[in-house]
């Protein structure tokens, strides 16, 4: 018999407008500092994944979502270890911003036909599944 093992996860809120995404750029947390990604973090025990998704999304680019308004574009699987689930924001109020710059060195917008090399790996498969329209991929390090 195999073990069973335990995997994190995480959300990604996509907030698109005017063919450009919002991206912001990682910073003193210990893992792909430097890198690009959406605002995005851990989903918390006890928490659901669109209630994690609202909550980042206000945390880290100063936006405020509607859970209702958040549409599930994409699911990947990072073999035995992370779960991550993409949301797009459809509407939210406020303007996005640097939320939490103690972890972000900064927020732009970036033309979704010409998305930077510099994102976390994780973003460079998304981005391609979603092109393709995929819902779902799976991957291994």
């Amino acid at each position: 018999m195999t073990d069973r093992h335990l995997t994190r996860t995480a959300v990604f809120v996509l907030l698109e407008r005017d063919e450009k995404y919002f991206f912001l750029r990682r910073a003193n947390t210990g893992w792909s500092d430097g890198l690009l990604t959406l605002p995005s973090g851990h989903v918390d025990q006890g928490s659901f994944v669109r209630e994690a998704a609202v909550a980042e999304a206000k945390e880290e680019s100063c936006v405020d979502i509607d859970a209702d308004s958040l549409k599930l574009i994409h699911v990947d699987y990072l073999r035995d270890e992370y779960i991550n689930f993409y949301f797009k924001a459809r509407e939210w109020k406020g303007e996005p911003a640097l939320g939490e710059p103690d972890l972000a060195s900064e927020a732009m917008w970036i033309s979704k036909n010409n998305l930077p090399d510099d994102m976390i790996p994780q973003l460079h498969n998304f981005f391609k599944e979603l092109e393709l329209g995929n819902i779902f991929s799976e991957m291994s390090r």
